[in-house]
């Protein structure tokens, strides 16, 4: 008797293991950073053939906080907004965060709007986008699918 329950125990420790490495792989998954290459080629509309940049996207915080920097923006006109949005390439989708500005000039900072997150990582986050409008191209003027 006292063998099988070594033997259960064991099995149970090897099991719990198994569902740590899991949780662990889950969370180095959501905690990692996506990037889009952005540029004017990518959007549906005509988008600025000039502007350039690239934005990094991360989940952390079991999907509880997304952050995002926006760097390298380049050959724009005054930007209006920066969004992330649902949409395979080629496709306008609908916005699911608005980024914001950070107070002390570039694009970068979080949020806990993270109604969408587990949606997108069900979806696949490819089929998401970093859409970058300005004052002259309302639809957007650069944009990038997420890419891990």
């Amino acid at each position: 008797m006292k063998i099988s329950t070594l033997a259960l125990a064991a099995t149970a420790t090897v099991a719990l293991a198994g569902c740590e490495t899991m949780q662990q792989t889950y969370t180095e998954a959501i905690s990692s950073t996506y990037t889009a290459e952005l540029s004017g080629a990518n959007e549906v509309h005509p988008g600025d053939p000039d502007g350039s940049g690239t934005a990094d996207i991360s989940f952390a915080d079991e999907l509880t906080r997304v952050c995002w920097d926006l760097n390298d923006l380049e050959g724009l006109g005054p930007i209006t907004g920066v969004h992330i949005h649902r949409g395979a390439a080629g496709v306008d989708g609908p916005v699911v965060l608005a980024l914001k500005q950070a107070t002390e000039g570039g694009w970068r900072g979080c949020s806990t709007e993270t109604g969408w997150v587990q949606q997108a990582f069900d979806e696949g986050l490819q089929n998401y986008y970093v859409n970058v409008h300005t004052v002259e191209y309302k639809a957007g003027a650069i944009r990038g699918q997420l890419r891990p």
